[in-house]
């Protein structure tokens, strides 16, 4: 993935000192201008965090994403969607769950 160049400079200094709002360390805010990344009202699986390179982006990795709208000050530009469900349990697999050891197996040998 290729990490997008900020086109100016950050929306908030990245060394200020305000205790009343402390901002994460990989808030895009920090590395781009305002117009460069979008605010969420909070975290979503519409802006994952990227492994790689430590940041969220969109689903389709291109615009930075913001998560804490407060501890930046602004509104959010987009509402996160509600969770999404979990699978239905009657399609869960079936069978033994956890790990094999063995040592148990052979135990289970010998009472047989």
């Amino acid at each position: 993935m290729e990490i997008p160049e900020p086109a100016g400079p950050p929306y908030i200094d990245p060394d200020r000192e305000d205790p009343s709002r402390p901002v994460c360390g990989i808030c895009p805010a920090t590395r781009y201008p305002r117009e460069q990344f979008l605010v969420y009202n909070r975290p979503s699986w519409e802006c994952p965090f990227h492994p790689e390179n430590g940041h969220r982006y969109t689903r389709d990795e291109t615009v930075p994403a913001c998560v804490h709208p407060d501890k930046i000050g602004l509104e959010p530009d987009r509402i996160a969607p509600p969770p999404k469900a979990p699978p239905d349990p009657g399609e869960a697999p079936t069978g033994r769950r956890g790990l094999s050891f063995p040592w148990s197996t052979l135990q289970r040998r010998r009472t047989l």
